[in-house]
């Protein structure tokens, strides 16, 4: 992996920098958190979603085949 990753750090490096203009969301700021936590607990959340809901509804089609665990 590490030598994939020398080019794209060396790419970066050569980059000329950019001043910020009207464009530029700023990543200093509590909007910038508060959206960047939410997304992370959205995709967290739909990651997990359909592990917790298939084991019920698993096992409402095994008790309806009498099986139980």
């Amino acid at each position: 992996m590490i030598i994939p990753m020398r080019p794209i750090a060396g790419n970066l490096a050569q980059k000329k920098y950019v001043p910020p203009s009207l464009g530029t969301f700023p990543v200093t700021t509590p909007l910038f958190t508060v959206l960047l936590l939410g997304v992370v607990l959205i995709v967290g959340a739909l990651t997990f979603f359909p592990a917790l809901s298939l084991g019920p509804i698993l096992e409402a089609f095994t008790h309806g085949r009498g099986k139980t665990f």
